[in-house]
């Protein structure tokens, strides 16, 4: 049987790399004001993380090639093959950059690098960890492993809710003028997730957007779902509110976990997002 190592990069949001065998981090990088960066890797926290997202305006960037190739070439010395779950083509460079260099013969890499089209972020990343480790574990290829991924979710659909637009402004992407009025009319936008994010709608106040999103993800549910969502940094009772609306609607929820730092750079603080996925009794 091969032997199979996994590479995700911080998109994921997983850190704590003793949940998953044979993974490995490859962490995108956090751009400061200066133009210095930050890996941000199992070592870069909260308490790292939050003075500098208030202090200044962050941007991301996709992860040093020279880094990831050097992962490729350590892995392979101890394992057959390697699979690279990264973020999704639609919001970074990072999945092109590398797989035109997994498909060159030019390294050895072809056939044993296996760069995945996975449309994912966060807990849509960390579901396909889990989805890659039990496809091997019943025996199926590399290649199949790979490709029942990519089918999968070809054509996933969620939702995200910023709360606060302040996020959104600093980064350039609404101007204060539409914030503004936005804030004065109690409307929150909502956004769609694809592998991409486009504006989907809006309604007047934050609770109002997330039933409608959540209403939505009612409308096409696979057949054993569960909803797994990620949230950004946001007092308790606020998430207590969005699970007592998902709650309210005979929803499970299957993972629960905090929006990585990458992510959050973009749509700031009290952000949630939500994806469908179907699993299994025996996930």
């Amino acid at each position: 049987m091969s032997k199979v190592a996994i590479i995700i990069d911080s998109a994921s949001g997983v850190k704590d790399l003793s949940k998953y065998k044979d993974t490995y981090l490859v962490p995108l990088l956090i751009v400061k004001e200066n133009g210095s960066s930050i890996d941000d890797d199992e070592n870069f926290g909260a308490e790292q993380f939050e003075p500098l997202f208030e202090e200044q305006i962050l941007k991301t960037s996709q992860c040093i090639t020279g880094v990831m190739l050097e992962k490729w070439d350590n892995l392979l010395k101890e394992y057959d093959h390697i699979i690279c779950l990264l973020i999704s083509k639609g919001l970074s460079g990072q999945y092109s950059t590398f797989k035109v260099i997994s498909q060159s013969d030019e390294y050895g890499y072809k056939g044993r690098v296996h760069v995945v089209d996975t449309n994912g972020v966060s807990m849509i990343l960390e579901r396909q960890v889990m989805l890659a480790q039990k496809l091997l574990g019943m025996g199926k290829t590399v290649e199949e492993t790979c490709q029942i991924i990519e089918d999968k979710y070809a054509n996933i659909k969620g939702y995200i809710i910023p709360r606060k637009l302040d996020q959104l402004v600093r980064g350039g992407r609404i101007s204060k003028a539409a914030a503004k009025m936005a804030k004065m009319l109690k409307i929150t936008p909502i956004l769609s997730y694809t592998g991409e994010i486009d504006k989907e709608g809006k309604t007047r106040t934050f609770k109002k957007a997330v039933a409608t999103a959540l209403d939505k993800v009612l409308t096409h549910l696979p057949k054993n779902y569960v909803l797994d969502v990620t949230y950004s940094k946001c007092d308790s009772e606020l998430l207590n509110d969005v699970i007592k609306l998902i709650e309210e609607r005979n929803i499970k929820i299957g993972l629960a976990v905090p929006m990585p730092y990458t992510i959050v750079c973009h749509t700031g603080y009290e952000t949630f997002g939500f994806l469908p996925d179907e699993v299994y009794e025996e996930d």
